[in-house]
């Protein structure tokens, strides 16, 4: 696809790398001609990942709940490729299901609260706060923030995951008024049900199904490319029109 041509060269980093929608978006970097800074916390699942893709891509250990590591990921970029062009973090969770505690929110353990708000919003906030001075001091770059459609829903077991969503839609307005002067511009995609596990198959959309994960990410690319230019501080449903349907 042509847009697909404008990461040639560039270099991107991405977060929950070693597995899911993370680890398809590096293949389809580098496959593209990028270089990709891949992060997760699951050094094993990463090192292999990046050792099959091969030379451009470069593996980086991070827990994103730790401003250092984002810092880290950061200097291996510019150490490795000079430039920060195109940020997207991946890594996220339902923290009821990643912390194996489903109850309700007045019985949940202040831990999984905690999970909840520091993975998936706090992540991206620290990894935005330390790519986006490279891509201020270089003139351009990418911010892409994955929010979620919890992010208009709820969940009494876990409301923390669909809360961090929703700041995100808000989040990536004020990181492109702090950007536009220097051409840095951020956007949101909130995604319905991904096909990353079996159980996404369960969950009713007006299209009869589940996404597949390289969909999400080609429309994802699509906007991070030259060809989604105009989209900025916006945040964009890729649902499969699950919104659509009756409360």
């Amino acid at each position: 696809m042509d847009y697909m041509k404008s990461f040639r060269g560039k270099t991107a980093v991405i977060t929950g790398a070693a597995s899911g929608m993370g680890l398809c978006c590096s293949q389809t970097l580098v496959k593209a001609g990028a270089k990709v800074i891949m992060c997760d916390v699951n050094a094993k699942a990463l090192k292999a990942a990046a050792k099959e893709l091969g030379p451009n891509a470069f593996a980086c250990v991070t827990d994103v709940r730790v401003y250092k590591d984002a810092e880290k990921a950061a200097k291996l970029a510019l150490r490795k490729t000079g430039r920060i062009d195109v940020l997207i973090p991946f890594a996220g969770g339902f923290e009821p299901r990643m912390c194996n505690s489903f109850k309700p929110f007045y019985e949940q353990p202040v831990e999984v609260i905690d999970w909840g708000v520091q993975v998936n919003l706090m992540g991206p906030v620290y990894f935005t706060r330390a790519c986006m001075p490279q891509m201020v001091r270089q003139k351009s770059g990418v911010v892409c923030c994955i929010g979620s459609i919890d992010g208009f829903e709820s969940n009494g077991d876990g409301p923390m995951y669909g809360t961090s969503k929703s700041g995100l839609f808000n989040f990536v307005k004020g990181i492109s008024l702090a950007g536009a002067e220097h051409n840095v511009r951020a956007f949101c995609v909130a995604p319905g049900p991904v096909m990353t596990r079996p159980g996404m198959a369960a969950m009713k959309t007006l299209k009869g199904r589940a996404a597949e994960p390289q969909e999400l990410v080609d429309f994802i690319l699509y906007l991070c490319s030259e060809a989604g230019a105009c989209c900025v501080g916006s945040t964009h449903l890729f649902d499969c029109g699950r919104i659509a349907l009756k409360p």
